[in-house]
């Protein structure tokens, strides 16, 4: 019997060992694949001095390039608006310029504006004088215009500029109402130009028209502008 007791008594105690405790039952477990994983830190590589400056520099060449594309553009838009000027205010500056360097083309024709001073005969006032490329022949307006023959020839006297002048007629023309209009040769002085000019004598007229014989192989007209020539002396 009493080996019997004892054995019982052990088996009881085994029993116990195998059950866990009441603490131990009372902790979660934890599973270990809910943890997050962890990724290994990745570094860039170092930029280097040289290519920081490489950089910068092409940051400079890409902001002037668009600087000067934006210049340029305004440049243009200013080139459209002038071309759109008045004639008045193209007149007024073209009226500014050096005439040391605009008077003459570049094969050394004369440039005149639509009026010019010019000195005629002996006179030292000058007399602005109309430019009309389209006029066949130059015209002069004088007073008391009278006709006479010397030695044969056809001859006429004038007042011009309060003095009275005789000069030989070279040639007749007509005007509108088919009277007669002498034709002479009068000095004539326009910038560097002085020679004997033909001219058809209007009585009663006043003024000077300088016709295309007056600038024929000499002189181009340039209507937007007056006075390009300077003062003859």
């Amino acid at each position: 019997m009493k080996k019997t007791a004892v054995g019982l008594l052990a088996l009881s105690l085994f029993g116990c060992a195998q059950q866990p405790s009441l603490k131990d039952q009372s902790q979660p477990t934890v599973s270990t694949t809910s943890q997050p994983t962890a990724k290994p830190l990745v570094f860039a590589s170092m930029v280097t001095a040289a290519e920081m400056q490489a950089a910068a520099k092409a940051q400079t060449i890409a902001a002037e390039k668009k600087a000067h594309r934006v210049k340029k553009q305004a440049l243009a838009v200013t080139e459209v608006t002038t071309d759109k000027i008045t004639a008045s205010t193209a007149s007024k500056k073209l009226t500014t310029v050096n005439h040391k360097a605009s008077s003459k083309t570049k094969d050394g024709m004369l440039v005149l504006g639509h009026h010019e001073w010019v000195l005629m005969l002996p006179g030292s006032k000058h007399v602005s004088a109309y430019v009309d490329p389209k006029s066949s022949t130059s015209r002069v307006g004088v007073k008391n215009l009278v006709e006479f023959e010397r030695n044969g020839d056809n001859w006429v006297k004038f007042v011009f500029q309060g003095k009275e002048y005789k000069y030989p007629v070279e040639a007749w023309s007509k005007a509108d109402n088919n009277a007669r209009l002498p034709i002479v040769l009068l000095r004539t002085k326009l910038g560097d130009r002085n020679d004997e000019v033909e001219y058809q004598l209007i009585d009663g007229g006043n003024g000077v028209v300088l016709g295309e014989n007056f600038m024929r192989d000499i002189a181009i007209q340039n209507s937007q502008r007056k006075y390009v020539q300077p003062k003859a002396k």
